[in-house]
């Protein structure tokens, strides 16, 4: 007799999509990275001056390939650009955030 009290229920919003997931895991990394080099660029301003990141060209500046990802992933690419770009805007202003992780996903900019 199967046990099914230790059976999860899975409902039409619950289902688990391994393919997003991935792309998901990908877009942390990409936004990982960013914020990584855009703390290391403000910390050593003197030294990255006139240096350009990769990382942060990649989720700031319009892309085919970012918005595949994000497509993939099941999310707004334009949302997710916006929302970086307030973090990094809250960053150059020394502004206080949460990190981990207040999710760039959803829409916390406020038209000010």
């Amino acid at each position: 007799m199967a046990n099914y009290l230790n059976q999860k229920r899975l409902i039409e919003h619950d289902h688990f999509d391994p393919v997003n997931n991935l792309w998901r895991n990908v877009l942390v990394v990409s936004l990982e990275d960013a914020i990584k080099s855009k703390s290391k660029f403000l910390r050593f301003s003197d030294f990255y001056k006139d240096k350009r990141s990769e990382e942060i060209a990649y989720v700031t500046e319009p892309n085919v390939d970012f918005v595949k990802v994000c497509e993939l992933a099941g999310l707004n690419h334009n949302m997710i650009r916006k929302n970086i770009n307030y973090l990094f805007k809250k960053m150059e202003n020394k502004e206080q955030f949460n990190l981990p992780w207040k999710r760039l996903t959803t829409c916390e900019v406020s038209n000010k």
